[in-house]
């Protein structure tokens, strides 16, 4: 069987969670990759490196017509290297548009998709899927919301690969960690609740933010100063530089519960569940560490597996119930065939209709 030559491609600076599943499935048929990313990307994750055979780097500038002239030459590229499919990492929005508008008809596209709102009437997503036919979404929950456009195909896609480091956390005996993936701020999680949930627990529980935290910015300098009027700063870890993949894996392996504050009525609430999963609902399923979700969220399939529940002005009485549930919890996300590597690896190479050896 002649080897395939796939271009995972990558604009942005995120969704990097995403592509270590994709490599190790390509990896598994023998397939060689060539990664189109930025430089910035490549370069925080160095556990990529030995997976790809080529990097191209490209940086778009935002003016339309040199950025077409960087598309152009990406193209020659890809032809020069044999390329039969493009895997769009984060498939919306203007490069990906004029990306896969220049692309020949001997090179497919694909494509996945993180907010199902591109699936709601967004002209640009509409010029894409006259190249890119087949797309996947991050949760069958979410695929269950999609109004599929015709003449596209739409499944879902569990990226559960994540790279493990020798490095140690140093977790006190008796702890217990509850871990907030990302930095403080209000944004993307309803931070206002936590001051009462830390409150409402026992001392030996801790909270860790797993992400950069500016202490600058006006979300993080009212929490930092709200948990030392109520002298709470030694039950809170938070980190003001980047959180490398050995810190945050060490982070990860010591925690007991994933908490991703999405809360009814809080802007959280607005993009996540509905339109998008968090990156928590990633972790927690690649880890199998489970989750402590907002009760109005129990009817979610995914969640009714991996998730503890608990309504925030009971968080104290729903914790103690949650570690009381914990191993069976961690169990059945661990036995949940979907959240295994092998099977994402099959289902991700049936996606990109790529046929195993033998």
């Amino acid at each position: 069987m002649k080897q395939a030559t796939i271009a995972l491609v990558e604009f942005g600076g995120s969704h990097d969670e995403c592509m270590l599943t994709q490599m190790e499935a390509l990896q598994s048929v023998n397939a060689a990759i060539i990664l189109v990313t930025n430089e910035q990307l490549y370069a925080r994750n160095p556990h990529w490196h030995k997976l790809v055979r080529t990097v191209y780097f490209i940086e778009p500038t935002g003016k339309a017509l040199k950025d077409v002239g960087l598309m152009r030459k990406l193209v020659r590229f890809l032809k020069e290297e044999g390329v039969s499919k493009v895997v769009f990492n984060t498939a919306q929005g203007g490069h990906v548009r004029n990306l896969s508008f220049l692309l020949p008809t001997s090179i497919q596209a694909y494509g996945i998709i993180h907010t199902i709102r591109k699936f709601q009437g967004s002209f640009t997503q509409k010029v894409i899927h006259r190249k890119i036919k087949r797309y996947v979404v991050l949760s069958d929950d979410l695929l269950k919301h999609v109004t599929v456009p015709k003449g596209i195909s739409v499944g879902s896609f569990y990226p559960v690969s994540f790279p493990n480091f020798e490095q140690k956390a140093e977790k006190s005996a008796g702890e217990r960690w509850i871990t907030i993936t990302g930095g403080v701020e209000n944004r993307r999680k309803d931070l206002d609740a936590v001051i009462g949930f830390i409150q409402a627990t026992d001392p030996e529980i801790r909270f860790v933010f797993l992400g950069k935290t500016d202490p600058n910015h006006s979300d993080a300098r009212t929490f930092i100063e709200a948990i030392e009027t109520n002298e709470l700063t030694d039950r809170v870890r938070y980190f003001t530089d980047f959180v490398d993949h050995a810190t945050f894996d060490a982070y990860l392996q010591q925690t007991d519960f994933l908490l991703p504050l999405i809360h009814p009525n809080t802007p959280s609430a607005n993009e996540y569940i509905n339109h998008q999963i968090s990156g928590a609902f990633t972790i927690a399923f690649g880890y199998k560490i489970p989750l402590l979700i907002h009760e109005a969220y129990r009817s979610e399939h995914d969640l009714t597996i991996s998730a503890a529940f608990y309504q925030p002005s009971e968080f104290g009485e729903g914790l103690k119930t949650a570690f009381s549930l914990h191993e069976h919890i961690r169990q059945q996300i661990e036995q949940e065939e979907k959240w295994t590597k092998p099977f994402q690896y099959r289902n991700y190479l049936r996606f990109l209709e790529v046929v195993a050896e033998g």
